[in-house]
């Protein structure tokens, strides 16, 4: 039933008098003024009739409004929800004020905060001197715009630099003491370099810009960049220092996604390291001319013998890109995120930057980390995956068939921000001061220093032997957590994001509209009071309606309660909309995705609420009512659980950059829940004085540089009580639990399967199998209330923090090399240890 009954014929009126409208009817009978007033600056023309028709046949899918009926009609009565350009944002991404303080102050000023607005990339703008020739422009206003951006860079061809390199020649003579010819091997190592490098091709460039700007502007209602961060990558630019573009990985539009916005910014564009799974026929020709090179997925072709030519013609390639102040992109995470979360880092290929920098071929080098944030994933969904099966290798066809899926649909918004560009050198520096052995740099070029060397078990080192740096390799793994710790604090929530959250974790069986209202304001002002951005304006209601939309039916479930009166204003009225969210496998996964986005705000909060239960053994769904004296804690207690549940879900989360101390942002978390009147402090005649006591030791401690050798005596454990009385307090306290209570339960079940390697080992796929059928058939039974505990990336996370914290060894099988095998540790080979240990995970659920 419509909902303004006897305006279906005024819509018809409506598109009677406007159909014979044309953009060159327009033009001639009104000219260029009448033009500029109706449409602004913008030369871009607006889509023809006919095509919004054609995009718009099927329902708008908008709570309350028909899904057939006349399309001027809806489009006044709909709501557009789009990113406000106008609106100044919060100005995120700024250097780490202890670790770079000169990079913090450098291309930031005043001026920059002033220009904080979004600007959408596909909103095409030309100077004055281009709108005053009228309408020969305007009709090739794209065309315009690409030809007249800049693109006279140099891109270099390094392919002889390459050969004669240091490190290919040493690898050339350490393979050949295994009875291979000195030429043979040359020419393979020139055959490497040839499939390995990009040729930048600037026609193709510009013609892809102008392709972009068509196909893009088609599926994406806008990709908005921050004025102000663009304006600094813009001076970082005219530095004489090579710019390192490390974005996190959500799409396979990532990878051109960066360098259209460099282009059209007058930037040059980067060269972007890919993986060799995109190597296939068109496309790899197309992404080479675009500055794409493709590297193996694992560097050694042979199990347990390393390719040492492949690695060191990488490695050179790379260096060689560097010297020359070629600028560089490649995905820290390795490869695209299956969970929405970012994922560890993996400092292999930034190790090759600092390796650059170390041995004096680059002065120095400007690092922009980058954070990219859908409304809705473009590469559909990882439910295959994640429920154990392979993925799906591409091809040509499979590659033809995905574009056309995304040309047919709307994505929404895109949202790219750029954090401050801060010096490679002056991180080493501080690096340096604050306590790990100084990396000097070497001034024979090509050659590695033998400063504190030491031979460690490197996987992922693209060195042609085993000796590294150990310092050095400290040192990169805690840049590379840096830059994912600001990649995550920079990227701003979106609405689906949102509201996916607040159905999973706050409205698990189901909301109505009203009530989301206002849970929906309540969010977005604590993202907003976390210091993150959100990626969207607009009515909370209207935000919620399009957030549904771009969610389709699959996941978000949207009905209106009927009665006996079955009247308009009855089922337009909001008290009876009503929102249920997907919880079943496997499409939770795919909500799972978005609302996985949400939880650093919250993964601190989250972590000390678990440990609060831990400690008091508390179950919050039947505690209500009860005396808040039954439940006394330890401060002391709560924060050592909270660190050990940091240290479980470390390859899950990155709770705090490398600088920063977990105790202290801990402790800060705890204070929150006494803000928020969730626990209460036990009062006393010492308590006022000891808070300000410990506030001013914890201040002084975050500034102390070298004071680790001190003993902080005489600390009084300061005690709190759970507030059981008063229920919104326990609903917000519930909330917390249940952000991370699906990877608690996942870490919990992969260490009970462990029972099953008590002296006696397998291999380790077969036991991956076994546990994810396990977590499968418990969801089958109902016996696990999170259906997201399934999660594949989240059982490999747990049994790498198991192998990490050494309490399993992974190991080839002596007869069969290409076997991996999985046991216990011998501390962990006994029963009872082996059940302290699981109900060390097992105190933290729900």
């Amino acid at each position: 039933m419509e909902p303004f009954p006897g305006m279906q014929s005024v819509y018809e009126k409506w598109e009677s008098r406007n159909r014979g409208t044309t953009i060159a009817r327009l033009q001639s009978s009104r000219g260029k003024q009448a033009w500029q007033n109706k449409f602004g600056d913008s030369l871009s023309r607006p889509v023809h009739r006919r095509i919004r028709d054609k995009r718009n046949t099927q329902s708008n899918g908008i709570i309350g409004l028909p899904g057939t009926g006349s399309l001027l009609g809806q489009f006044k009565v709909t709501p557009t929800i789009l990113p406000d350009v106008s609106c100044r944002r919060p100005f995120l991404g700024r250097c780490c004020a202890k670790c770079l303080p000169i990079s913090r102050q450098m291309y930031f000023d005043n001026d920059i905060t002033e220009i904080a607005g979004l600007q959408d990339v596909l909103k095409v703008e030309l100077d004055q001197s281009f709108r005053s020739r009228g309408i020969i422009m305007r009709p090739f206003c794209h065309i315009t715009h690409v030809i007249t951006c800049d693109n006279s860079h140099k891109y270099h061809d390094v392919t002889k630099a390459v050969l004669n390199s240091f490190r290919v020649n040493e690898a050339i003579e350490k393979t050949r003491d295994e009875d291979k010819p000195k030429r043979q091997l040359e020419k393979r190592a020139q055959s490497l370099v040839l499939t390995l490098k990009a040729k930048i091709s600037k026609t193709l460039v510009r013609l892809t810009a102008w392709v972009l700007l068509k196909i893009l502007g088609r599926i994406l209602s806008s990709i908005q960049v921050q004025e102000g961060q663009m304006a600094m990558v813009k001076q970082a630019s005219q530095s004489d220092s090579p710019l390192l573009f490390l974005p996190i990985h959500r799409s396979h539009l990532d990878y051109i996604l960066i360098a259209f916005i460099l282009f059209n910014h007058n930037i040059k564009i980067p060269y972007v390291a890919a993986g060799d799974n995109l190597n296939i026929p068109f496309f790899s020709s197309l992404m080479k001319g675009l500055g794409g090179f493709f590297i193996r997925r694992r560097l050694d072709q042979t199990p347990g013998k390393k390719d040492l030519i492949y690695r060191a013609v990488l490695h050179s390639y790379m260096a060689a890109l560097l010297e020359r102040g070629a600028y560089m992109e490649f995905f820290i995470e390795g490869g695209r995120s299956r969970t929405g979360k970012a994922l560890k880092p993996k400092g292999g290929l930034l190790s090759v930057v600092v390796d650059t920098y170390v041995d004096g071929h680059c002065p120095d080098l400007q690092i922009v980390p980058i954070s990219i944030s859908y409304e809705k994933i473009l590469d559909g969904n990882f439910k295959r995956e994640q429920m154990g099966e392979l993925k799906i290798p591409e091809t040509f066809f499979g590659a033809i068939k995905a574009i056309w899926r995304v040309l047919t649909s709307s994505y929404g918004s895109v949202r790219v921000d750029f954090a401050q560009p801060f010096s490679l050198q002056e991180y080493m520096e501080s690096a340096s001061t604050s306590g790990s052995t100084p990396i000097r740099r070497n001034s024979i070029p090509n050659k590695p220093t033998k400063d504190h060397l030491k031979r460690v078990g490197s996987g992922s080192s693209l060195y042609g032997t085993d000796i590294v740096l150990e310092d050095q390799r400290q040192m990169v793994n805690q840049l590379a957590n840096h830059i994912i710790h600001t990649c995550v604090q920079t990227q701003p929530m979106m609405s689906t994001s949102l509201l996916a959250f607040l159905l999973l974790n706050k409205h698990r069986q189901g909301v109505s509209m009203v009530e989301l209202v206002a849970s929906f304001d309540w969010l977005k002002q604590e993202v907003l009071n976390h210091n993150h951005d959100i990626g969207f304006v607009g009515e909370t209601q209207d935000v919620i309606e399009y957030a549904a939309t771009l969610l389709r039916d699959e996941l978000v479930s949207v009905e209106i309660k009927q009665k006996a009166s079955n009247t308009p204003e009855y089922n337009n009225n909001v008290d009876n909309i009503f929102l249920t969210p997907t919880t079943t496998l496997p499409n939770v996964f795919e909500l799972a995705y978005y609302s996985n986005t949400v939880i650093t705000v919250f993964q601190l909060e989250s972590v000390i609420a678990c440990s609060i239960c831990a400690v008091a053994d508390l179950d919050l769904f039947t505690c209500q009512g009860q005396s808040s004296e039954e439940c006394t804690i330890s401060r002391n207690e709560v924060l050592e659980k909270a660190s050990l549940l940091c240290d479980y879900l470390q390859y899950d989360f990155t709770f705090v950059s490398p600088c920063q101390d977990l105790q202290l942002e801990l402790s800060d978390a705890l204070e929150k829940l006494v803000n928020g009147s969730i626990i209460e402090v036990v009062k006393n005649e010492m308590t006022g004085d000891r808070r300000d006591q410990e506030y001013a030791q914890r201040l002084a401690k975050s500034f102390a540089q070298n004071d680790s050798d001190e003993e902080d005596g005489g600390e009084i454990d300061q005690q709190y009580t759970i507030n059981l009385t008063d229920g919104e307090c326990i609903e917000k306290f519930k909330f917390l639990q249940n952000v991370l209570s699906p990877f608690i339960e996942t870490y919990w079940l992969v260490a009970f399967s462990l029972t099953k390697l008590l002296h006696s080992d397998k291999p380790e796929t077969e036991f991956i199998k076994e546990v994810h059928q396990y977590a499968f058939d418990r969801v089958e039974k109902g016996m696990a209330y999170f259906a997201e505990s399934v999660s594949m990336d989240c059982i490999k996370n747990a049994m790498k923090v198991y192998q990490h914290l050494k309490i399993t060894e992974v190991y080839f099988n002596g007869n069969r090399n290409d076997t991996k095998m999985i046991g216990l540790q011998d501390r962990y080979n006994d029963r009872e240890t082996l059940q302290m240990f699981i109900h060390s995970i097992e105190c933290f659920r729900m």
